[in-house]
């Protein structure tokens, strides 16, 4: 199975494969050449997103490995956008955006809603009591830490940690109780 290579001999790959150290820094160049080639910039400030300006239209491209968001000013320039990409890379497009980087977005009325079924669902799984509390928390609150060095509750410093994680992704109401509790 596969190919037999003399004994001290050295294979060179030509491309990167999947899965390896070198694929992503592989797919991160490509991608970046390839944005470049139909007119984006690289932002300065986060290098992860991408800004494109044509006369008076203007648009934005946010990508995180293999996912990513893409806004314009007009539809022209967005299906402008899409068929240079198409051209290019195999894309999956989405017209409503449903989920970014494992976070569920949601339209409502009131605007964008923004959570993380996966991750409170295991928040709750490690919690042996389901008892539910409303935050804020109350302004008199005076909670006593028994924690030393040696009787670490790592159950509940997991908890702290996934809850302190929700608060800063999506759940900016929760951060204030969360990081009272760490």
């Amino acid at each position: 199975m596969g190919l037999d290579v003399p004994k001290y001999n050295v294979l060179k790959l030509n491309k990167a494969l999947y899965g390896t150290k070198q694929a992503s820094c592989c797919w991160w160049l490509h991608l970046q050449k390839t944005l470049q080639k139909i007119g984006f910039r690289t932002n300065d400030e986060d290098p992860s997103t991408y800004t494109m300006h044509q006369e008076d239209d203007q648009a934005i491209l946010w990508m995180h490995v293999d996912d990513g968001a893409l806004t314009a000013s007009s539809t022209d320039l967005l299906n402008k956008i899409t068929q240079q990409l198409n051209y290019f890379l195999q894309i999956k497009w989405d017209v409503k955006i449903s989920a970014l980087v494992g976070i569920s977005i949601e339209e409502t009325e009131q605007g964008l809603k923004f959570y993380q079924p996966e991750l409170i669902d295991k928040l709750t799984n490690l919690t042996p009591s389901k008892i539910t509390v409303k935050t804020p928390l109350p302004t008199n609150c005076q909670l006593e830490s028994n924690f030393s060095a040696g009787n670490m509750d790592k159950p509940f410093l997991k908890q702290i940690g996934i809850l302190l994680y929700i608060a800063q992704a999506c759940q900016p109401d929760i951060y204030f109780a969360a990081n009272y509790l760490a």
